[in-house]
């Protein structure tokens, strides 16, 4: 099968050897050399030089690399030998270049496994010694461990992706990438692994799975029930000026709510969600927040100065 790459090649050479035959008939053209059977055999041979030299270095690179192989686990994981690097692609896209083979799953033990709650507790179960002897790192010829790592991955997709059998590193950013692939399966996983982060009520892991839109995985049902696992107000409002500050005035309004929800007189959340309905142009809304918040803060100034501002507001739109 001719790639796209490998036509670009072949045109360039061509080109290449056109012009080569362009400046030698401009050159016998200044010279006034007449046309003769030697000359044919000279354009010829400038011709399919660099064509020739083309295919003769992708011959001789072929050799060196070694035949690429191909194994794919399902429809969206697929494991290639290039350049004597084993390459993991999900459905199509290169996810990541294998430098070593981490971990060796054990296929006739993998039940040994089921008890397993920490992913990096496996890592410390699991055979490491493909990698490392009396802490030197072994030479693995690259096709044994091609199907090392097509076998690792196998016994993974086939345990429905239990992140037990893989390394922590892999594991949750390849089933992550599965999952955005719509891989049904995956997602089920990667979304009871969200879930238990959440549940360790670790604030800075929580944080970090809103911002990043790891909520984005679940209907909105879903969403309420873990909502109910932030126990801290400062989560919510961490993300809600977060959100604030690039400006995503409705993503930071729905954080400054559920940090209201756990407390309604935090100063901080009603005053965020004051500023933003003032950015939305809402002065009626803005206005209500800061009347409340003058009700348990009766001095506080940004209330009374953010007031003010919004009583002149409604008057000149009136």
């Amino acid at each position: 099968m001719i790639t796209t790459k490998y036509e670009r090649n072949l045109i360039k050479c061509t080109i290449i050897g056109f012009l080569y035959i362009i400046s030698l008939e401009f050159c016998r053209y200044i010279l006034q050399i007449p046309f003769s059977l030697l000359y044919s055999l000279l354009v010829l041979f400038i011709f399919i030089q660099p064509v020739g030299s083309y295919f003769l270095i992708d011959y001789i690179s072929k050799k060196i690399e070694g035949p690429k192989k191909e194994y794919q686990i399902n429809d969206y994981l697929t494991l290639k030998l290039e350049n004597k690097v084993t390459t993991i692609y999900v459905d199509g896209e290169q996810f990541i270049q294998c430098k070593f083979l981490l971990l060796n799953i054990p296929t006739d033990k993998v039940r040994d496994f089921d008890d397993i709650e920490s992913i990096d507790e496996a890592a410390e179960r699991l055979n490491h010694g493909l990698e490392f002897q009396n802490n030197i790192k072994i030479k693995i010829p690259p096709e044994t461990e091609f199907w090392a790592h097509c076998s690792n991955l196998q016994v993974w997709a086939e345990y429905n992706y239990n992140p037990s059998l893989l390394h922590s590193n892999l594991a949750y950013p390849l089933l992550e990438a599965i999952t955005d692939a719509g891989d049904p399966i995956a997602k089920e996983v990667f979304k009871q692994e969200i879930k238990i982060r959440f549940e360790s009520f670790n604030f800075s892991t929580q944080q970090y799975l809103i911002e990043n839109g790891y909520l984005n995985y679940f209907n909105k049902e879903e969403r309420n029930e873990l909502s109910k696992l932030i126990l801290d107000e400062n989560v919510w409002m961490n993300c809600g000026y977060n959100y604030l500050n690039a400006n995503k005035n409705n993503k930071a309004l729905e954080s400054f709510l559920h940090a209201r929800n756990i407390n309604p007189i935090n100063l901080n959340a009603l005053l965020g969600i004051a500023q933003i309905y003032v950015r939305t142009k809402e002065y009626d809304r803005a206005l209500q927040i800061y009347n409340e918040i003058l009700e348990y803060y009766p001095e506080n100034k940004e209330a009374l100065n953010g007031k003010y501002s919004m009583l002149q507001q409604i008057k000149d739109k009136s």
